[in-house]
């Protein structure tokens, strides 16, 4: 069996039997879509075990185990193969829920994914998903040695853990409403492996906050919970403009 083989084997022999979770995402019984693809590629010897994070750092975690890019041919479609990964959302901003991907099973456009919408891990196709999803930008990885069978090297040393930096929040009050399903964080930690979402809130909902703050690239608008507990909740990239905000109700 082939790595890639092994890497869709462990998607199929969960099919049907876990459920979707973006809290309790690291199995046995529930994952979210970037946890899966993470243990999938550890299960090929793609990464090495214990490897763990979420839709926007797979992009680099792809890039250095042997993943490439796959361009788009001349009419603006994407020839995936069977053992793609696809992720969507754009490159520093699909993280928690801004972002989906999963493993192509053929040469068909047919996906298998850890998704929200079946309640767990289904095959579907993926043009059909796409297009109820919004059409988010795509981008394609495929191994480049394909064929190989031979396991990775050794787990490089981690990389030291950052110095925690202090928040400075600035005082500002209103109501924000947002346009897509936001998460609800204990700190301004984008990564939903270290800052698992709390809670969530939905488009249309009212977000009531006093405080906002510039960090990790996100803006985030925070507030008090019932037992006085600091909460944040992104609203759209650091960017400096009010129309990419996730929303209504801040600064626009």
């Amino acid at each position: 069996m082939t790595t890639i083989e092994k890497m869709i084997q462990w998607m199929v022999e969960r099919q049907g039997k876990v459920s979707y979770s973006m809290i309790e995402r690291t199995g046995p019984n529930s994952y979210d879509c970037s946890s899966a693809v993470y243990f999938s590629l550890i299960a090929g010897e793609f990464l090495p075990v214990g490897t763990m994070g979420n839709t926007d750092t797979l992009f680099s975690h792809l890039e250095k185990a042997g993943w490439e890019l796959v361009k788009p041919d001349s009419t603006g479609n994407y020839p995936a193969k069977k053992g793609d990964i696809f992720i969507w959302g754009d490159r520093g901003f699909s993280g928690g829920a801004n972002g989906h991907t999963g493993i192509f099973v053929d040469d068909k456009d047919s996906i298998i994914h850890c998704n929200y919408g079946y309640n767990g891990i289904t095959v579907n196709n993926h043009d059909q998903i796409w297009s109820v999803n919004g059409c988010p930008s795509i981008t394609i990885y495929r191994y480049s040695h394909s064929n190989s069978t031979q396991p990775i090297p050794s787990s490089p040393k981690p990389d030291p853990t950052p110095e925690k930096k202090e928040v400075k929040l600035l005082s500002k009050s209103g109501t924000f409403y947002p346009d897509r399903k936001l998460a609800v964080s204990q700190d301004t930690n984008p990564d939903d492996a270290v800052s698992p979402a709390l809670a969530y809130y939905f488009p249309g909902m009212a977000i009531y906050y006093d405080k906002y703050t510039h960090s990790n690239g996100y803006v985030w608008i925070s507030y008090l919970d019932y037992g006085g507990k600091r909460r944040y909740i992104a609203v759209g990239p650091d960017d400096g403009r009010i129309d990419t905000t996730w929303g209504k109700g801040f600064f626009n």
